[in-house]
């Protein structure tokens, strides 16, 4: 294994005996090899000619992959991206059956911890094409993995001020810390409506000490200052028929060019089934697969609510469903998310543990141009508020 040593060479390193310098042939990565002078070992983990090998360095070496263009480094970063794309067309069968329904609502980022080591090689392979290869993993990983957005939607021109509509989405989880934030919330983003999920008598009391601001109160919440005209609630009878436990009230509202339909939204969450599998019950998948159905039947009826209103509609809310669930592709998904069209980075809404998910949503019709979206910073629950600008069309 062991060539004589040459001054220049890069594959001369010292042995681990008494430090002779010893030339490695790495064309020969799988046999030992041990200085000729002391017989200690040299490279015994053979991490070394693997550096080597994954720089290009070692032409001769059966680890050579096939492309002369490209190194094995390169090959991971390519088997790198291939992963991460089956995994999101994994998630996508989420809210189909219990394993992609658990795979749909768990933590997302660890698929994307491969690409750290890979960027510190990538970088000190010094090689433009590793380089750029490496953003083919990181969009897959980061848009299709992690449901992040490029905010695109943000180019298609200047909106007129006087139409956009300015909408905040927010559970509170029961109001009792968010209420002590929501006078701030206002404050600092002047909101023409809120709406709250899981509004907590706290909350209610709150909403109502809101200067400019006309409150509507229910188990969820309005806060407006554009003029309401009706509010109407799905009746609860069709959703407890189904053992759901969602809300959804649709107001009607006066706009800056006419009035439209806000649905406010809470839709059922899957979390019973989850806590059965932690439980290790056998029983967790059917659990898990029956929950599926319930949600199913939900947003279906909460989307017929919404369709049963003039419009033109926006729905606001926390859906319980990331934008991969094919629960919402089938219910939701022909209305704009605002987050997606108008949004910058990943938009987690949800946070639990180190789970992040966005799993409120700002939705409008055809009758909308979304001019702005963003995740705002925590004001006191384990949500954290979206905000959307929507401009209505002439």
């Amino acid at each position: 294994m062991t060539t004589p040593t040459f001054a220049g060479s890069p594959y001369v390193i010292r042995c681990g005996g008494q430090g002779h310098k010893v030339g490695l042939d790495p064309g020969r990565f799988w046999r030992p090899a041990r200085c000729p002078a002391c017989h200690a070992a040299v490279d015994p983990f053979r991490l070394r000619r693997l550096w080597w090998w994954l720089r290009g360095q070692a032409p001769r070496s059966r680890l050579k992959v096939g492309a002369t263009f490209l190194t094995p480094l390169d090959g991971i970063i390519l088997l790198t991206a291939a992963g991460l794309a089956l995994v999101s067309v994994l998630l996508r069968t989420g809210d189909r059956w219990w394993g992609g329904t658990v795979l749909l609502f768990s933590g997302r980022w660890p698929w994307l911890l491969p690409l750290g080591p890979l960027a510190v090689m990538a970088l000190f392979s010094r090689r433009f094409l590793t380089v750029g290869l490496l953003l083919v993993p990181t969009l897959i990983g980061g848009l299709g993995v992690m449901g992040g957005s490029l905010g695109l939607g943000r180019l298609s021109g200047r909106g007129d001020p006087v139409a956009t509509v300015r909408i905040i989405t927010f559970n509170v989880a029961g109001g009792e810390t968010a209420a002590r934030h929501l006078a701030e919330l206002v404050d600092d983003w002047q909101p023409d409506l809120v709406a709250i999920q899981e509004c907590g008598p706290v909350m209610r009391s709150a909403m109502a000490a809101i200067r400019g601001y006309r409150s509507y109160s229910g188990v969820v919440c309005l806060l407006s200052r554009l003029p309401v005209q009706s509010v109407e609630q799905l009746p609860r009878k069709s959703v407890a028929e189904a053992g759901g436990s969602g809300m959804v009230i649709r107001y009607r509202i006066e706009g800056p060019r006419g009035p439209f339909d806000l649905t406010n939204v809470h839709l059922d969450t899957p979390r019973q089934g989850f806590e059965s599998l932690l439980r290790g019950e056998t029983s967790a998948p059917l659990t898990i697969e029956e929950g599926i159905v319930l949600r199913d039947i939900e947003s279906r009826q909460a989307r017929q609510w919404v369709e049963e209103g003039p419009g033109p509609r926006l729905v606001a809310g926390d859906f319980n469903l990331p934008s991969e669930s094919a629960i919402y592709r089938e219910h939701w998904g022909d209305l704009t998310e605002a987050f997606e069209a108008a949004g910058f980075g990943i938009g987690a809404t949800r946070f639990n543990g180190w789970i992040r998910l966005r799993i409120d949503h700002v939705l409008a019709d055809d009758s909308w141009v979304v001019r702005s979206a963003r995740v705002l910073p925590d004001y006191g629950s384990d949500h954290r508020p979206l905000l959307a600008d929507l401009e209505r069309r002439r």
